[in-house]
């Protein structure tokens, strides 16, 4: 039985499977990491908050954008998840630290910039989370937040958790958090109550691809992520007929042998009240 741990996607004191996180979620996300590190308006020197820091993808997108004073600071709910992201990520100024980001442990305006990629929708209280992403921004820093769009928008990760959530209709809430956040009011609303000004929302799509649908299967087994979590909780004759309904909603994707898949993400960013302390203001 699978037991879930503080941030859904690793297993409390289990080595996260890097490759496997690879597999079923890195290689999408990644498609989008750019987007939200430049609606955050992250600059050379910054000090940046990676929110949500899992095994290190923003950051290691980050590194090259603030240049060699800037710095990075990795938050992650899940110790497991901090190793990994120090295992990939070797370079002094990435500084991963295991804490909730509903609660940050940084005094408020440390920072720059504050990225969350494909986190907040697994928040308990994203409300919460926003607002102390706002108490750490300095004035007129940016916050950015990706988020996955509806399940039939992302059907790599929609697919298999609708067939899950048919087969544990009591925990369909659990197993669609990754989609939580869906609703572009909702996430606009949740900025603005936070205290965030200038609030603006895209949708984005990508496309990505897999070589096979076994690298899929594999990927899913190896239980990194909540969705494949929860699929290990089914048995096993719930995970055939899980597996017969997802290989044929992912057919029509399939060229060649390969899947060629649509994401969309909502990109959601804001701006703290004032100005940083470095800026020249207009004149009057």
């Amino acid at each position: 039985m699978t037991e879930f741990a503080p941030g859904l996607h690793a297993r409390a004191g289990v080595e996260v499977d890097a490759s496997a996180y690879e597999r079923f979620t890195g290689r999408w996300s990644r498609l989008f990491v750019s987007s939200v590190i430049a609606a955050a308006g992250v600059r050379s020197g910054g000090m940046v908050l990676d929110i949500a820091t899992g095994t290190g993808e923003a950051a290691v997108a980050l590194l090259p954008v603030i240049g060699p004073c800037g710095a990075v600071v990795g938050v992650d709910i899940s110790p497991e998840m901090v190793q990994s992201a120090v295992r990939r990520v070797s370079d002094t100024r990435f500084l991963p630290i295991a804490a909730d980001a509903q609660g940050l442990p940084f005094r408020s305006g440390s920072f720059d910039a504050v990225v969350c990629q494909l986190g907040l929708q697994f928040f308990p209280e994203p409300a919460r989370g926003l607002s102390e992403f706002r108490r750490v921004l300095r004035p007129g820093g940016k916050a950015s937040v990706c988020v996955i769009s509806y399940p039939d928008r992302a059907p790599i990760w929609g697919f298999l958790a609708e067939a899950i959530a048919r087969c544990l209709p009591e925990m369909r809430t659990v197993v669609l958090t990754s989609f939580a956040l869906a609703d572009d009011k909702k996430v606009q609303d949740l900025f603005s109550a936070a205290g965030f000004t200038n609030v603006r929302l895209t949708h984005e799509s990508r496309v990505g691809s897999m070589k096979s649908l076994n690298e899929y299967w594999e990927s899913v087994h190896a239980g990194i992520g909540s969705i494949p979590q929860s699929y290990l909780l089914l048995e096993e004759r719930q995970q055939r007929v899980v597996q017969e309904d997802v290989n044929a909603k992912l057919a029509p994707f399939m060229v060649g042998g390969e899947m060629h898949m649509p994401i969309e993400m909502l990109i959601c960013h804001g701006e703290a009240p004032g100005r940083h302390s470095d800026e020249v203001p207009e004149s009057v």
